[in-house]
C-alpha cells in the first residue's frame, strides 16, 4: 500500500447555487408584524375573545343543525346575532350621550365659577 495515497473526503453538504443562497421572496403583497408591548397583550386577549365568541357560535350552530335534522336554517341564529349587536349599540350610546351630558354640566359648572 502506497502511503498518502488514501484521502478521506470529508462529508459535506451538497454546495448551494448562488440563487438558492439568496433569500426567496415568499409571498407578495403586505407585510405582517406582530406587535410589541403592551399592544401585543391587547391584540392577544383580542384573539382570545374572537376565538372563544367563535367556538360559542359554533356550539349553538351545531346543536341547532343536529336537532333540526333535514330542516336546518340559520334566519333565528342571524336574527338572535342582529338582536345582540343592537343591545350594544343601544349601550354604547347610552354611555356616550351619559359622558356628553356629564361634560356639559361640567363645562356649565365652570363658567359660573368665572
Amino acid at each position: 500500500m502506497v502511503q498518502g495515497g488514501f484521502k478521506l473526503k470529508s462529508i459535506s453538504p451538497a454546495k448551494k447555487s448562488k440563487s438558492n443562497q439568496k433569500q426567496k421572496q415568499v409571498s407578495k403583497g403586505r407585510k405582517a408584524f406582530s406587535a410589541k408591548g403592551r399592544k401585543a397583550t391587547l391584540a392577544k386577549q383580542e384573539a382570545e375573545t374572537s376565538k372563544a365568541i367563535n367556538r360559542k357560535n359554533e356550539v349553538t350552530v351545531a346543536a341547532r343543525a343536529v336537532g333540526a335534522g333535514s330542516n336546518f336554517f340559520l334566519n333565528d341564529i342571524k336574527e338572535a346575532g342582529r338582536k345582540e349587536i343592537g343591545k350594544k349599540n343601544a349601550e354604547l350610546r347610552k354611555k356616550e350621550s351619559k359622558s356628553v351630558k356629564m361634560s356639559e354640566r361640567l363645562m356649565e359648572q365652570l363658567n359660573k365659577l368665572k
